[in-house]
């Protein structure tokens, strides 16, 4: 226990602390800009939320506890995928090995906080629901929040017991230091459906044996908890190990050729492959589609056509800005690399808007012809949709140039060009709506002035000699 606590209070809360006063330090006035920003938009979620429960909100308990369940399996299972590279520093190695800590705690410890965080998204998430319950005069039952708080504990043993399971799996029968990161997903996503289907079919004892229910939750927690403890020791040897994996030594005469552009193109193409980053943005796409194909499932036809508009204008829209704020970030990362090219900054900087570029439209209307043949969800305007995808995709680039892109304020920096971009683009199309030309040729001119702005402002030395 002393272990336990030692890991929490030096390690973990003290990395937590560090972080916060560096980024109160370096960003006061964004991060309050930003918390505004934040509260704004729960407040309306909450308003909104709840006038929809007070209409045709759906009050009855399993069908609530359901949707709880589902939405806990999806906010778990993100939390611990996109965490899932925390144990791989040599602070922990160096900690474990020089400790008495059993394995079983030193997990707990380590993914403490991400999982801490999911379960307060989910509070929030679902507190309109209870304010709805509140002011409808339900009363909360001891029973029901006794059924909560274990079904909170159970699936958070259950999913990362089951992402250790498939970690395992892979390392054991692929490869023991390669990470197949959709092979994983695609196995803990299939791993959750499998208990989503069990609590669907297990909830049916409420209405006729809530007693036995509440035994079933309890023999799900002490399997969760038996499955992580024997999982734990083998996990932690499995990601350690990883940690001295050696870094293949990479040529660029591999992808020289004679045209600079080609050159340029196919060193992205390469560094597309590699990036984690980008593995991460597939995952969330396939998770956008899962969610957009279970919308008429869950809310009616109206209610669908919201949750699709909300989905394209905000959520494919974090992956449309991610992809080109990449190609800021490698600038500022391997500057010397790029140097040995030896190449103009107009094959440099012309190859990476256009592929990513391409992407992203690949991405939109894959995405909405996806929607259109699941759902029956019609788009227009695909030329618009287009030139916008192009502003969008310059502007992401140079705001990659401008600011330095770190995992302390990438979250910061996608939610403000979410935001600014989306106010630019309402503006562009409340004034110019009227003449399609005189739009489309406002979103060419600003796509023009950003990428001006970075061949000439944010290329330099060392792109030319």
């Amino acid at each position: 226990m002393t272990w336990t606590r030692h890991v929490l209070h030096k390690i973990e809360w003290g990395m937590l602390t560090t972080k916060i006063k560096q980024l109160g330090k370096k960003y006061p006035l964004q991060l309050l800009a930003a918390a505004v920003f934040m509260l704004l938009i729960y407040a309306i979620y909450v308003v909104m939320s709840l006038r929809f429960f007070m209409q045709v909100g759906e009050n009855e308990p399993v069908a609530l506890y359901l949707q709880f369940v589902k939405m806990t399996l999806l906010l778990l299972g993100a939390g611990i995928v996109f965490s899932r590279h925390k144990m791989k520093r040599q602070e922990y190695q160096f900690f474990f090995l020089n400790s008495a800590m059993q394995s079983v705690s030193f997990v707990l410890c380590v993914y403490f906080f991400p999982v801490l965080f999911c379960f307060i998204m989910l509070g929030l998430l679902f507190l309109p629901t209870l304010l709805g319950l509140i002011i409808s005069g339900v009363t909360l039952s001891l029973y029901w929040i006794i059924v909560v708080g274990i079904t909170c504990c159970g699936l958070a043993l259950y999913t990362l017991a089951s992402w250790m399971l498939i970690r395992i799996g892979v390392s054991h029968f692929i490869s023991k230091t390669k990470e197949h990161l959709l092979l994983q997903t695609i196995g803990f996503m299939t791993l959750g459906a499998f208990v989503f289907l069990l609590f669907q079919k297990a909830v049916e004892m409420i209405h006729v044996w809530p007693s036995i229910y509440l035994i079933f939750l309890m023999i799900f927690l002490c399997a969760g908890w038996f499955w992580l403890k024997g999982l734990a020791a083998c996990y932690v040897n499995r990601m350690f190990l990883q940690l001295k994996v050696e870094v293949k030594s990479f040529s660029y005469q591999k992808i020289r050729s004679d045209s600079s552009f080609f050159t340029h193109l196919r060193q992205e193409l390469v560094y597309f492959s590699r990036s984690a980053v980008f593995k991460e943005q597939g995952i969330l796409f396939l998770f956008l589609v899962c969610l957009t194909v279970g919308l008429p499932l869950i809310f009616t036809p109206a209610e669908t056509g919201w949750m699709y508009a909300f989905i394209v204008q905000f959520a494919l829209k974090e992956i449309l800005i991610m992809l080109p704020l990449m190609i800021g970030r490698e600038y500022h990362l391997n500057q010397r690399a790029i140097f040995m090219l030896n190449t103009s900054k107009g094959a440099y900087l012309l190859s990476r808007i256009l592929f990513y570029y391409t992407m992203n439209v690949l991405i939109y209307f894959v995405y909405i012809g996806l929607a259109y043949f699941m759902i029956g969800v019609e788009s227009e305007g695909h030329g618009l949709a287009s030139l916008s995808i192009l502003l969008i995709t310059v502007m992401a680039a140079c705001v990659g140039f401008v600011v330095k892109i770190s995992e302390f304020n990438k979250l910061f920096v996608i939610v403000m060009m979410i935001a600014v971009f989306s106010m630019l683009d309402m503006l562009l199309v409340q004034w110019l709506s009227a003449n399609t030309q005189l739009l489309s040729t406002a979103y060419m001119a600003c796509s023009a002035a950003f990428f001006i702005f970075i061949y000439a402002a944010m290329l330099k030395r060392p792109v030319v000699r």
